[in-house]
């Protein structure tokens, strides 16, 4: 491949991309900055690349001064100048996080405002007819995790207490054994959705609280009546009083928050800004001592709550449907329950906020809590919660309360968060989202607050640019730190150990422009166009809302979508209302919930439901159940018979749905897919895992442009934009790859859209067979755009093998050292080893390399470059005085064109902040990173 003069004039959007594309970052306040420190962090972030800042007060910052008069006025004088510097501004909206508290502020002088949960404990009635429940040891995993700095954050003294307790139901019976042993155990009975006939009995009448207090509840019979051997499930609720999280039930909560919080930010903003930006809103995740069953955690409770439940099942029913199985109508009073439970936290939380916002022109973004954050499985990232007693689960929903989508990534391997958030976006009637990526150290092997100031610049450009891939727009920093300056370093209260790194202390923050406007670029070659996404995959929500904690459709999920990124194919995620969607695209005369005979046509053999309309019309190709055995209603099912009558393909794994929120069991639901597991369009794969998942989609017709790898992963995204192929691809492996990329006709022209340098440029390339070939190099990303038409043919100069480079040059001795700034003197160095076990073991930043050298003069056609095979981590180089090119990803490798004779070489290479932060702490293994040059230089002769 070789580039050819331009041929057109490269426009704006690209070479000089505005906000919408440009990195945003939180801006971390650990204490109150002053207006030099503002003003030269704000320069240096619009320098940089930053496009947009958002101020975050962090737990070091003392909660009074949280909205002070001094916090707010330094608010206001860094909005001020941020505009005047040309940065945006959003408003993070919490002190901290977990949004909705204010710092307290919410619940302040509002105590009926505080969380308040929902908590119940199980026995069985004695010989004696007596009866004794305890709820006790009440504690948050999550909280605990935080620590004593994250305990005294959310609650007022550090230790949860607890008032109010209220019985809120109590159900009993049947007697049956094994019930409570802590797994859900199918009652004797068949039950219908009221209970009836299945020996349950709503027992609220015949129990009390008989003590109370901060740390718990006991509960006894009012009186004996209830036969030996009868199981008792109570539930009571309790409201924590020294918590500062707030109620998200109840709206009048946001709107307090809004009161408190919103209005004062928004008017030290200036009275605008892009958006408000909320992050991970929850309260709790309590457990207790007497906890068991099916749900994970205790959700929040509101005594409105039991009228928006509805339905013919009592209450007491619907909540013992949460713990265990009770009969065929189990999973439609789960997947109600929940589906009312979270409809009100939408609504009161984020609809009241939107509203807020929207009313005064201020855009509405942020992201709730994802348990899939930093894997592809749905609930393999957060552990330890239970997902559906919290704002979120249902994705779709809340992105609809959103004026622009946002989600959340942690560490830096692949995963599922930019396809996630980008496909909520496209079923809102949106494209692509905003994506914050943090670190843990759990990556890394450390605690998970330590953070990863370990992080490369190349670690760091690859995450960003597979997000950009897989459909995000803007990449959020966390975070650029106002300070690194601590007198405690405990997690949290030290900005050093406060989810690191501050990228702005990493000593490669000053090779980061080049990198920022590349993904700038990128982004912005991205945005116009439609994905080529010949699949869709379905989000199993009723599955999750049915199951027990951790359902079998969340590892199928992640498997599945593992999967095709790694192919290369294309993909959506949908919901149900995208089933129906899916099924007019097609032409389907079924319509949602439909169960008449009138709203089908059927064909005998089957009994499916037939479609109407051209296969030419379909979106997807590809429709994936993972492990699904719920739907909301047998339309959905009749939405899939559709889209395969159609001549759409499906593909299953696990067990097939049979049951439904509507129905419970659906006998209906359960037949439509046993006669579409008889097609031939349809494969089932009852015992699947995940190599066999791999297979069936390896097993997949490729679209077209097929792009392949020749090994490892095809991560690449291709749109449709008028007359011409977007493509772009990435290569995150260490060497280079070959890249097949075929079109099934005529290779018309190609441009190579160079988001590194802005530039644009018609390329020559390996035509044939209705594709063509490119290699791509280590840590290389290629933007292409191919044009319809003929095929258009150059002459290609034929390589000159003639040429027979002399040997490499190696360069291991005449190797001085220094520290850039020092007034110490230069030190021979040692270029085999890294600098820190040469004297320099703390050094974070930038170590100057200097080495006299002759480059004998080459024959026509070769150049010297300058190979750095062991380069930690960063680099520029300097030839005679004159500035060569800067190394951060892949081959660490400087062409030093036309150069010739005596050079005097010098490098100014760049660590991480690792060597500065973690020695001396607990949690420290003793060794430093490796840094500087730790492989001897090679000058080599290379073919032009």
């Amino acid at each position: 491949m070789s580039e050819v003069a331009p041929d057109f004039e490269v426009p704006d959007w690209f070479r000089a991309p505005s906000a919408d594309f440009q990195p945003s970052t939180f801006w971390f306040w650990h204490a109150i900055p002053s207006e030099a420190e503002m003003l030269r962090q704000l320069a240096d972030m619009a320098a940089t690349g930053i496009g947009t800042m958002m101020i975050q007060p962090r737990l070091a910052l003392p909660i009074e001064d949280y909205l002070s008069p001094a916090f707010l006025a330094a608010y206001r004088f860094a909005c001020q100048e941020a505009r005047r510097l040309g940065l945006r501004v959003t408003v993070y909206d919490e002190y901290n996080w977990m949004s909705g508290h204010g710092g307290g502020r919410t619940v302040a002088g509002a105590d009926h405002l505080r969380e308040r949960h929902l908590f119940w404990t199980s026995g069985t009635v004695g010989e004696e007819g007596a009866l004794s429940l305890n709820i006790s040891g009440i504690a948050s995993s999550f909280y605990d995790f935080l620590g004593d700095v994250g305990r005294h954050w959310v609650y007022e003294g550090g230790e949860p207490l607890w008032d109010e307790w209220t019985i809120v139901a109590a159900a009993s019976g049947p007697a049956v054994e094994n019930q409570l042993d802590g797994k859900s155990a199918r009652p004797a009975g068949a039950p219908d959705a009221s209970g009836q006939d299945s020996g349950f009995a709503d027992a609220t009448a015949s129990v009390r609280l008989s003590a109370a207090g901060d740390g718990g509840c006991r509960i006894a019979l009012v009186e004996a009546g209830l036969p030996a051997g009868t199981p008792v499930t109570v539930f009571v609720a309790a409201r924590c009083r020294s918590s500062r999280m707030i109620n998200y039930l109840m709206p009048e909560a946001a709107e307090r928050f809004a009161d408190v919080v919103y209005a004062p930010l928004l008017e030290a903003a200036g009275g605008t800004a892009e958006s408000f930006f909320f992050d991970h809103p929850y309260a709790g995740f309590y457990r207790w001592d007497q906890h068991r069953g099916d749900l994970g955690n205790s959700p929040l409770w509101d005594d409105r709550l039991p009228a928006l439940l509805g339905g013919e099942a009592p209450l007491a029913l619907q909540l013992l449907s949460l713990t265990q199985d009770v009969g065929p109508p189990t999973a439609s009073l789960r997947a109600g329950f929940f589906a009312a439970y979270q409809l009100q936290l939408h609504e009161a939380f984020f609809g009241t906020l939107s509203r807020w916002a929207a009313a005064r022109g201020i855009g509405f973004s942020g992201h709730e809590l994802l348990t899939h954050v930093g894997a592809w499985g749905l609930q393999e990232g957060i552990g330890g919660v239970d997902p559906r007693s919290m704002p979120g689960v249902d994705y779709f929903a809340i992105d609809a309360y959103r004026s622009h989508t946002t989600v959340d990534a942690a560490d830096y391997a692949p995963q599922l968060a930019a396809r996630f958030g980008d496909s909520v976006a496209r079923a809102n009637g949106r494209k692509r989202c905003t994506i914050e990526q943090y670190a843990t150290g759990r990556e890394a092997g450390l605690p998970g607050l330590a953070g990863q100031w370990g992080l490369t610049l190349e670690k760091f450009r690859a995450q960003a640019i597979r997000h950009l891939l897989f459909g995000a727009r803007q990449i959020v920093l966390h975070s650029y730190n106002a300070s690194d300056e601590t007198d405690d370093e405990s997690r949290f209260l030290s900005p050093r150990f406060d989810f690191p790194p501050g990228f702005n202390f990493e000593p490669w923050w000053e090779d980061c422009p080049g990198v920022l406007g590349e993904l700038s670029r990128i982004s912005a070659f991205l945005e116009d166009g439609k994905p080529l996404r010949p699949v869709a995959l379905l989000y199993p929500l009723e599955t999750i809302r049915a199951g027990a904690g951790s359902p079998d459709c969340g590892r199928h999920f992640g498997w599945w979508a593992e999967a095709l990124a790694q192919a290369g194919i294309g993909y959506d995620i949908i919901d149900e209302a995208g089933l129906e969607r899916l099924g007019h695209a097609l032409g389907s005369s079924s319509t949602a919930g439909s169960k008449t005979a009138e709203s089908r046509r059927e064909t005998p053999a089957t009994g499916l439901p037939t479609a109407t309309g051209a296969k030419a019309s379909a979106t997807y190709e590809t429709l994936i159940l993972p492990a699904v055995d719920t739907l909301a209603s047998v339309g959905s099912a009749e939405h899939i018979a559709a889209f395969v009558a159609a001549g759409g393909r499906l593909l299953a794994s696990g067990v097939l749905p049979s049951q439904s929120r509507a129905e419970g069991e659906d006998a209906q639901c359960a037949g439509i897919f046993a006669a579409l597991a008889a097609l031939p369009a349809v494969q089932h794969l009852p015992t699947a895992s995940k190599p066999t998942i791999d297979d069936a989609v390896a097993a997949l017709p490729r679209p077209q442009p097929d792009i392949r790898f020749d090994a490892g992963p095809g991560w690449n995204t291709v749109l449709r934009d008028d007359d011409a192929w977007k493509i772009a691809l990435f290569n995150d492996a260490d060497t280079t790859r070959r890249v097949t990329i075929t079109l099934g006709g005529p290779v018309g022209l190609v441009r190579r859209w160079n988001p590194e340098t802005g530039t644009v440029a018609a390329i020559d390339v390996h035509a044939g067979r209705g594709g063509f070939e490119i290699d791509v190099g280590a840590q290389q990303v290629f933007c292409l755009s191919v044009r319809d038409g003929e095929a258009i043919r150059r002459a290609r100069p034929k390589p000159d093998t003639s040429l027979a480079p002399p040997p490499a040059v190696v360069l291991a001795e005449g190797w001085t050292f220094q520290i850039r700034g020092s007034r110490e003197a230069a030190v021979a160095i040692d270029v085999t080893r890294g600098w820190e076990v040469q004297g320099f073991a703390g050094l974070a930043g930038t170590g100057i390399y200097r080495c006299d050298a002759v480059l004998p003069q080459l024959a026509a056609g070769l150049a010297w470059t300058l190979a750095l095979p062991g380069l930690c981590e960063t680099a520029e180089c300097f030839v005679n005085g004159t500035f060569v090119g800067r190394h951060v990803a892949g081959e660490a490798a400087f062409p030093l064109t036309g150069i010739s004779g005596n050079a005097h070489l010098v490098l100014h290479v760049r660590n991480t902040a690792a060597n500065r932060y973690y020695p001396g702490q607990p949690f420290w293994n003793g060794t430093y990173e490796p840094s500087g040059i730790t492989a001897t230089p090679r000058l080599e002769a290379r073919a032009l």
